[in-house]
């Protein structure tokens, strides 16, 4: 078989796409997005799920709805022309609103809009939660596949995975991956279809994602709420835990173990941020992150510790009198959530244990009680440069004009790790389509980018058949 017996119609093909592509975003797309279905939304994730299920049955041989934690996770099965699997990971949960006022069209609108500058160079965009993660390149995927199935053009077969829980940890993700392990023998790769071009239209492909261990801790002493004139002969749960978490992270150092070494980078690693800072804006990211301020001025440092370094957040630390006004009290309680990111090869049970260990050794000095909770998990994951995988989503960029910049990894974290290590799959996240400002206000994709990420998800289902097709003849005729 030749590259061209692989190709057959594909500019009819592409012709379609482009010619549908407006009718999609108005009829479909908009319709999606305008669903509320964050994690905790119970309505709105029933709502999307029953879009998601209506949408595809049609395409699909089978779909099957696993009763979830808190959702249910869909898998379909989709015939091609070749039966070899592709595992194809999508989700659609989000994030839930906050800060509502700044906005500049309601979340849950998908309302078209400009933005001021200096995003206004972006033109049109589409404003909703979920737009960029990953709601847009999601339903961008399925919609292709399903104008290929009518057209009886799908190159190859494939295993649908859409979560309902992402922005939980997935746990019923991973679960199915340990407790159907039989119904993913036939797939060869997983793909993670997303919104990767920078604001300068460049391709951006990571070779991985950090791994993150999110917690809960708590502390709490048997005491009412006291007046502060008792703070010195009392427990106080919120110095207590601040004191904590001094001893875990300080000084923009881990104090545990695992990660109380920098990251050693490798040396493809090294080759690969010689050749991206000859090329690299991180103004640009920055101005697509709706960063303003940074923790050090020299670019390259600033990047390299972004990608490699561990990182030690607070997201939410809450204890005593939260209303208006002044009250001079000693809490009782007090709370923080943490995530901890990191880009080296340690297992999060690993971490689990480290922090586990150290609050038990600090609190035989203390008084207040203290509670921890895992809320999620992923080990790092990697992918190598010279897989089909990766060479089949370059080329279909390459196809539409479209450059590649290839990272070593993404200081963000997905459930990749988990397919990896239970299926042994080489994993790739990636795609055209631009889009931002994930998890916050004014949350987008551009409205023109998204006819291209549809086509590249054809052109990449193509290129990945043909390379999968030559490898396995290859092999066979060694």
């Amino acid at each position: 078989m030749n590259e061209e017996s692989f190709s057959g119609g594909e500019n009819h093909l592409k012709e379609l796409i482009r010619n549908t592509n407006e009718r999609f975003i108005k009829e479909d797309l908009t319709n999606f997005l305008k669903i509320s279905s964050y994690t905790s939304n119970k309505e709105g994730i029933i709502e999307a799920k029953s879009f998601l299920t209506n949408y595809i049955s049609n395409l699909c041989e089978e779909v099957i709805e696993i009763k979830g934690d808190m959702n249910p996770l869909l898998l379909a099965k989709v015939d091609g022309e070749i039966k070899e699997k592709l595992l194809i990971y999508g989700m659609y949960d989000t994030q839930p609103v906050s800060k509502e006022k700044d906005w500049l069209k309601k979340p849950f609108g998908a309302e078209i809009a400009e933005f001021p500058k200096p995003l206004d160079k972006l033109g049109k965009v589409i404003i909703a939660r979920g737009a960029y993660n990953s709601k847009t390149p999601l339903l961008c995927f399925l919609n292709v596949v399903k104008l290929l199935k009518e057209q009886e053009k799908l190159p190859m077969s494939l295993l649908i995975l859409i979560d309902g829980e992402e922005e939980q940890g997935s746990p019923t993700l991973l679960n199915t991956l340990k407790t159907k392990k039989n119904t993913f023998n036939e797939c060869f790769d997983a793909y993670y279809p997303s919104l990767k071009q920078d604001l300068n239209g460049t391709s951006v492909l990571k070779l991985g994602y950090k791994g993150i261990l999110s917690l809960n801790i708590k502390a709490s002493s048997s005491n009412d709420e006291s007046h502060s004139s008792f703070s010195s002969m009392i427990p106080n749960p919120a110095q207590d835990l601040i004191f904590v978490l001094n001893e875990i992270y300080s000084d923009r150092k881990f104090k545990i173990k695992s990660l109380s070494a920098p990251y050693n980078m490798t040396k493809r690693e090294n080759e690969i941020m010689d050749k991206l800072m000859e090329s690299i804006d991180l103004e640009i990211i920055k101005e697509k992150a709706g960063i303003k301020q940074t923790l050090f001025d020299d670019p390259k440092q600033n990047f390299i510790d972004y990608l490699f370094n561990p990182t030690f957040n607070i997201s939410t630390l809450k204890s005593g009198y939260l209303e208006n006004g002044v009250k001079n009290i000693v809490a009782n309680k007090a709370e923080c959530n943490i995530d901890i990111r990191f880009a080296h090869n340690v297992s999060t049970n690993l971490l689990l244990d480290e922090i586990k260990e150290r609050i038990r050794e600090l609190k035989r000095n203390l008084k207040s009680k203290f509670e921890i909770t895992h809320n999620m998990g992923y080990d790092r994951s990697k992918v190598k440069e010279d897989t089909i995988l990766v060479k089949s989503l370059i080329d279909s960029f390459k196809k539409l004009g479209v450059p590649t910049q290839v990272w070593p990894i993404s200081a963000a974290a997905a459930p990749l790790s988990q397919i990896q290590s239970q299926m042994g799959f080489n994993f790739i996240v990636g795609g055209l389509g631009v889009g931002g400002y994930a998890h916050s206000p004014n949350e987008f994709v551009q409205l023109k980018s998204i006819q291209n990420s549809r086509l590249s998800n054809y052109l990449f289902l193509n290129n990945y058949r043909y390379n999968l097709v030559r490898m396995k003849n290859s092999a066979d005729s060694s």
